[in-house]
């Protein structure tokens, strides 16, 4: 049984928590993957010692932060973060992966993003959010879309992938978007944790 520590948030499927270094051995093998690597323009093989320094740059970037996504009971099952946080303009980048292929499909890569739009949006102050992917990454473009990221750029044989150039997409979430779709999604979830106005 995996060793629970302290969620930040937790959602419906999955909590959101602060990388440890105990979860370095797995975030190197998942971004080892071809199927992780060739979607989140990874384009070297990675040590154990390259996520770690990656992870502890994030935590002391005052425009980046990153989670581990865990299970309930604690089970480490991928990462997701920010990029480019803009404080003057309240906008930054999200990314986000599931490791390992018995976990994808499930909703957890939805139930993640909706906590870390909350963090955003309710913690944070920022008023838009961005996500990149390519084409075909038609698992990422599907759940975004389902936490309200719309299209809003397609850029043409914008990225090279597997020998070919293949368009990439933009999308994007406004606050105002999001309000409505939180509140229809924590409504049937009493056990849903985040912090609440007093």
């Amino acid at each position: 049984m995996p060793h629970i520590r302290t969620p930040f948030l937790r959602g419906k499927k999955v909590v959101l928590r602060a990388a440890e270094n105990s979860d370095t051995p797995d975030l190197t093998r998942w971004m080892n993957d071809p199927d992780i690597y060739s979607q989140l323009h990874v384009f070297k093989a990675l040590r154990d010692s390259d996520t770690q320094t990656a992870v502890d740059n994030i935590s002391r970037s005052e425009n980046r932060q990153a989670f581990s996504i865990c299970l309930h009971d604690g089970e480490l099952i991928g990462a997701i973060w920010l990029n480019e946080i803009n404080w003057v303009h309240r906008n930054a980048m999200t990314a986000a992966f599931i490791g390992s292929a018995m976990h994808r499909g499930k909703g957890y890569g939805v139930d993640a993003k909706m906590l870390l739009c909350y963090h955003c949006f309710c913690t944070l102050n920022l008023h838009k959010l961005i996500s990149n992917a390519h084409v075909e990454n038609v698992a990422s473009l599907r759940y975004n879309a389902k936490c309200g990221y719309k299209e809003e750029c397609r850029r043409r044989e914008h990225h090279f992938r597997a020998g070919k150039f293949i368009d990439f997409v933009e999308t994007g979430l406004l606050r105002s978007e999001w309000l409505p779709i939180w509140e229809k999604y924590r409504a049937d979830d009493p056990d849903i944790r985040v912090p609440e106005p007093k």
